[in-house]
């Protein structure tokens, strides 16, 4: 007797069916505006499930996440700096890192107000 290799998977059954080339371009798309892949985006529309457009595009996810990485790396060096140099500070030194913490809260806030639009 010959095993079958069992695969880990969290569904147990499979369903299959074909399209021609112009419905596949057509879910291709529709699962591509809602960021999802062909095979979840036509299991989700299976089951009912109501999808919206999101509201910003991928291209511009893509952006505001390389924006907050930018932020963030910024915000990380500040912090590093701070705890490396553990000293009584100049108001000089005070006064710029205001600076930098107010630029960065005042980008983050530009782009929570681009996902709230």
């Amino acid at each position: 007797m010959s095993e079958q290799k069992k695969e880990n998977r969290r569904e147990e059954r499979q369903v299959k069916f074909r399209v021609n080339e112009a419905e596949y371009e057509k879910l291709s798309y529709l699962a591509e505006q809602q960021g999802m892949s062909v095979p979840n985006f036509v299991k989700s529309k299976a089951q009912g499930t109501r999808l919206r457009n999101p509201k910003v595009e991928i291209e511009g996810a893509k952006e505001i996440a390389r924006q907050l990485r930018y932020y963030n790396s910024n915000l990380n060096q500040l912090v590093k700096w701070i705890n490396t140099n553990k000293t009584i500070y100049e108001p000089d030194e005070l006064k710029g890192m205001e600076q930098q913490l107010s630029g960065i809260q005042e980008g983050v806030k530009g782009l929570w107000e681009q996902l709230s639009r």
